[in-house]
């Protein structure tokens, strides 16, 4: 299929399509002057989609692919896999502590702020 075909099935844009032909993501063929997208590129698109939701950077998900495409299904593909997600992992509750931090403060300043309310409604 052809860029536009390609960019409505995916719901994206051609710069999009194109910022990820240009970081080696994505490898269309040729038909003329024309990109040609094969199901191939559309499993591949979905799978950076995919990496993307779980938070990982275009730059993760191309040293994934360049391993997947070097060393797929080798010990080295899976530990250098494992290591990556155990990192993710640990940024992502580095973020969750973060934001629990950040609850509890707001929901004492929300406290505060009522209080306050409250005293001034009783002063009137």
């Amino acid at each position: 299929m052809y860029l536009k075909e390609f960019i409505q099935k995916e719901n994206t844009t051609p710069d999009t399509v194109r910022h990820y032909i240009y970081l080696n993501l994505l490898n269309p063929g040729r038909k003329g002057r024309n990109y040609w997208f094969t199901e191939n590129e559309t499993d591949i698109f979905e799978a950076i989609k995919e990496f993307q939701d779980l938070g990982f950077s275009l730059q993760e998900i191309k040293d994934i692919k360049k391993l997947h495409d070097e060393s797929c299904s080798t010990e080295k593909q899976r530990t250098q896999n494992l290591k990556l997600i155990t990192d993710k992992i640990a940024v992502i509750s580095a973020k969750i502590n973060k934001l629990k931090m950040q609850k509890k403060v707001l929901a004492e300043v929300k406290e505060t702020l009522q209080k306050k309310s409250i005293i001034e409604t009783r002063k009137k």
